[in-house]
C-alpha cells in the first residue's frame, strides 16, 4: 500500500513531545459550588465566632473558649480536630469598662464636656476613674528635647492634626479591570533576603523619634492617647500598648506588654476627629481636662496557647498533606470578622464540603487535607511559626531562615492562606513561584468564575503563608477585593460581623476547597521554588 505525501512528511518529522494538560475535576467542582451556595453554612460560622465569641485576642479566655467551639464543630461533620500547643506566650488580658470624655474651660467661653470615641491599647493597665490635664506633644516635632518633657500625671496626646477625608471615594472597594492587570503583569517580586534601605538621616529622625516617646512613657504620665489614623472612616484602629525600654524580655526575644512583669502605662487610640479637636483646642490656648474611667484585667502569667489543627486522611498518598488555613486570633475592640474570622469561617466551611465530597464519593482524598485555625498572627505569627517549626523546618525567629530541615518539610504540597476580609478571591498570589502558573491556571478556568481569573507572580506579606514560605514550602495568599478592610474595619472597633460579605464568602471557600481538592488529587506534588539556605550556612 502506498503512502501518500502528507503521510509521509508526517512520519519523517521529529516527534515533539507535547506539553500535559493539567488534569481538572469537573464533577467535584460541581459539588462543592452547589454545597457553598444552596447548603453553605459559613455565616453561620462566622456568627458564632463574632458575635458570640466576640474579640479574640491571644492569651485571652475568650480564645480558648472559641477554639473549643471549633474542635467541637469541625468534630460534628466527622473531621478530626484538636488543639495543639505551639508554645508559651505571655499574660492573658481584657478590658473591662471602658469610658472617656474631655472637659473645655477658658477664657471668655462656657465649659463644655463632650464625649471620646476611643478604645485602649491591648495589655494597657487600669487608670480606674481619674483626670488630667490634656497635653499634646507632636511626637515628629524635631525641635523637642526629649529631656525637657513635663508628662507626669498629665493626658498626653502624642501626634499631630490627621488628614480627614470627606467622603467624596465610597470605603468599600472591588478590583477593577485595571488593578488586575497590573498585578498579573507585575515583575517578579524581591527575591529573598533583599532588604529596604534607609539613609542616615531618615534613620536618625527615627531614632529621634524613639527617644521622644520613651519620654513620654518613662515620664510617669496618667495616660497616653494617640490618633487613630483611620482617616475620616469613623473606626478607631487599636493594637498593642508600647513599653518603656529597658525591661524584661518574654517569648520572642522582646519585652512586650504581654510579658510577664512588664509594666507599661495606659494607652488608647482616638478617632481621628476628637483628636484632632482636641488638638486644635490646645493650639487655641483652651485648658483642657480628660475624664477617664477605665478597667482591665490581666489574667495567667504565662499562658500557653494553641493552633486549632483539623484533617481528612488521604489515601494513597497520606503521608503526604496540603494545608489550608487562616489565623483565628483577632484584636480586642471589635470582634474580629474580618480580621480574621472570615478566613478562618472560610477554612472551615472548605473542611466541612470536603468531607461532605468525599463522603458522597466513598472514597478520601489521596493526600490527606488538614485545616488550620492559627493564634498568636497579630503579634508575629507565632502559631503557624511555631507549627512549621516542630513539624517542617525550626526557625529562631520572624524571618529568619531555617536552621534545619525535619522528615516532614518533603511531604507538604503547598499551604493556602486567606487573611485580607471578607472578599471574593480574585486569583493568587503565586508567591514567586513562576512554575506553579500553568497549574493554578487550570484550575482557575475550570472552576469558571469570571472575577477570578488574576496570577500575579507578586509576593504578599504579613500573615500566615510566609512561615511556609519562608522554610521552602509553597505558600500561597488567595488575591481578593479589598471591600472597606484597610479603609475601616482591619484592627478597628467597626471590624464586626455586620461588614462581611455572605456571597464573597461562599466564592472564597468554594475556591479555597476546589485549590485544596486539586492540589490533594494530582500525581504529583506542588512544585516548589529553591530552598533557602539554612541559617549559618
Amino acid at each position: 500500500m502506498r503512502l501518500s505525501a502528507f503521510a509521509a512528511l508526517l512520519l519523517a518529522a521529529p516527534v515533539v513531545a507535547q506539553p500535559v494538560a493539567e488534569p481538572t475535576d469537573s464533577t467535584a467542582i460541581a459539588f462543592i459550588k452547589a454545597e457553598a451556595t444552596e447548603r453553605g453554612q459559613v455565616m453561620d460560622h462566622a456568627t458564632w465566632m463574632t458575635d458570640v465569641h466576640g474579640a479574640r485576642l491571644t492569651g485571652s479566655e475568650a480564645l480558648d473558649r472559641a477554639q473549643e467551639w471549633a474542635v467541637d464543630r469541625f468534630r460534628s461533620w466527622g473531621v478530626s480536630a484538636e488543639l495543639e500547643p505551639w508554645g508559651t506566650f505571655g499574660r492573658g488580658w481584657k478590658s473591662d469598662r471602658m469610658a472617656m470624655s474631655a472637659r473645655v474651660s477658658g477664657p471668655d467661653v462656657a465649659s463644655q464636656s463632650f464625649p471620646l470615641t476611643a478604645a485602649p491599647k491591648a495589655w494597657s493597665p487600669s487608670t480606674g476613674r481619674a483626670s488630667g490635664e490634656l497635653v499634646v506633644i507632636d511626637i515628629d516635632d524635631d525641635t523637642l528635647d526629649p529631656a525637657t518633657l513635663d508628662v507626669r500625671g498629665k493626658v498626653v496626646l502624642m501626634g499631630s492634626l490627621s488628614d480627614v477625608a470627606r467622603g467624596l471615594e465610597p470605603l468599600a472597594q472591588r478590583r477593577d479591570e485595571h488593578e488586575l492587570l497590573e498585578l498579573a503583569n507585575a515583575g517578579l517580586a524581591m527575591t529573598r533576603g533583599a532588604q529596604r534601605r534607609y539613609s542616615p538621616e531618615v534613620l536618625a529622625r527615627y531614632r529621634a523619634r524613639a527617644a521622644r516617646t520613651q519620654a513620654v512613657l518613662t515620664g510617669e504620665p496618667l495616660a497616653i492617647l494617640t490618633p487613630s489614623g483611620t482617616g475620616g472612616s469613623g473606626a478607631v484602629r487599636a493594637m498593642q500598648a508600647a513599653v518603656p525600654e529597658g525591661q524584661a524580655t518574654g517569648a520572642g526575644g522582646r519585652a512586650a506588654p504581654w510579658t510577664a512583669g512588664v509594666e507599661t502605662v495606659a494607652q488608647f487610640a482616638v478617632l481621628d476627629e476628637h483628636a484632632n479637636r482636641l488638638i486644635r483646642l490646645a493650639e487655641a490656648g483652651q485648658s483642657v481636662t480628660i475624664d477617664l474611667d477605665y478597667a482591665a484585667t490581666f489574667t495567667d502569667e504565662e499562658v500557653v496557647e494553641d493552633n486549632v489543627i483539623a484533617e481528612i486522611p488521604g489515601t494513597d498518598l497520606a503521608d503526604e498533606i496540603v494545608i489550608v488555613g487562616g489565623h483565628f486570633d483577632s484584636w480586642h475592640s471589635g470582634s474580629g470578622a474580618t480580621d480574621n474570622a472570615a478566613g478562618s469561617a472560610v477554612t472551615m466551611e472548605a473542611a466541612r464540603i470536603l468531607k461532605a465530597f468525599y463522603d458522597a464519593r466513598g472514597e478520601g482524598p489521596r493526600r490527606t487535607i488538614r485545616f488550620a485555625l492559627w493564634t498568636g498572627e497579630e503579634q508575629g505569627l507565632w502559631g503557624s511559626r511555631g507549627y512549621v517549626s516542630e513539624h517542617f523546618a525550626p526557625t529562631p525567629g520572624y524571618g529568619e531562615p531555617p536552621t534545619d530541615v525535619l522528615p516532614g518539610h518533603a511531604n507538604v504540597s503547598a499551604y493556602y492562606n486567606m487573611d485580607n476580609g471578607s472578599g471574593r478571591f480574585r486569583g493568587v498570589y503565586m508567591q514567586s513561584n513562576e512554575a506553579v502558573r500553568p497549574i493554578f491556571r487550570a484550575w482557575l478556568d475550570a472552576f469558571d468564575d469570571s472575577t477570578a481569573q488574576t496570577l500575579t507572580i507578586s509576593n504578599t506579606g504579613g500573615t500566615d503563608h510566609l512561615s511556609f514560605d519562608n522554610v521552602g514550602i509553597p505558600g500561597f495568599q488567595f488575591l481578593q477585593d479589598p471591600l472597606a478592610y484597610f479603609a475601616k474595619t482591619w484592627h478597628t472597633h467597626m471590624d464586626v460581623y455586620d461588614h462581611l460579605d455572605p456571597d464573597d464568602m461562599e466564592q472564597a471557600a468554594a475556591m479555597m476547597a476546589t485549590f485544596a481538592h486539586h492540589t490533594a488529587e494530582r500525581a504529583e506534588k506542588l512544585p516548589r521554588k529553591a530552598m533557602p539556605d539554612l541559617a549559618g550556612n
